[in-house]
């Protein structure tokens, strides 16, 4: 008896000293935001041209076509499978997903100074081709658009893309010179494009 005492005392005791502890937690959550921005270029600079279109006929946001381009001595509109263009660029900056729009005011190279009707024999207007994309991306944006009315606009959506952060912005301006109906009315002949980027919701 003495033997088998001791044996069940000690695991008696080891029983007793441990204590069973109850457990208590808690958590605190740490939140931040990264407001969502998108900004265009604020200036342009001259990158590239086609056709005889220099450097000299962009200044600030205007780029003036030379005359010669657009019509003959005889005021036709010239016809001709050669590509008039200009492309500038500036740098702009977006951190998430946003649209892109495009509007044409005058739907075209328009005269500034007659009605929507032009006199009988004579056109008002001459087609433009706008492109707008971020550099490198020519998917990023607009592209081949050809405006067909007074304030005819068009809109990219960016989707699920990468945002493309601190970047070049390029807007490409071309004049298309396909056959036309008739002369073209003397005076000037203008469009103005805008560029709208914004961030859905």
């Amino acid at each position: 008896m003495k033997a088998i005492l001791p044996a069940l005392s000690a695991a008696l005791l080891a029983g007793i000293a441990t204590p069973a502890f109850a457990q208590n937690s808690q958590s605190v959550d740490i939140v931040g935001t990264a407001e969502a921005f998108c900004t265009l270029p604020t200036n342009w600079q001259y990158v590239s041209s086609t056709s005889n279109v220099s450097a000299s006929q962009f200044s600030g946001t205007s780029w003036t076509i030379n005359p010669a381009l657009l019509a003959d001595n005889t005021g036709n509109g010239i016809v001709s499978n050669t590509e008039v263009a200009i492309r500038v660029r500036g740098q702009g900056s977006c951190n998430t997903t946003h649209t892109i729009t495009l509007t044409s005011v005058n739907g075209g190279l328009a005269h500034s100074a007659s009605a929507a009707n032009p006199p009988p024999g004579f056109q008002r207007t001459r087609r433009m081709i706008y492109n707008a994309n971020w550099r490198d991306q020519p998917t990023w944006g607009v592209t081949n658009w050809v405006p067909s009315a007074p304030g005819a606009s068009i809109t990219y959506n960016h989707g699920a893309k990468a945002p493309p952060g601190v970047h070049d912005f390029d807007i490409r301006m071309g004049l298309l010179r396909d056959p036309t109906t008739g002369p073209m009315l003397a005076g000037s002949y203008t469009d103005q494009l805008i560029i709208t980027i914004s961030i859905p919701g």
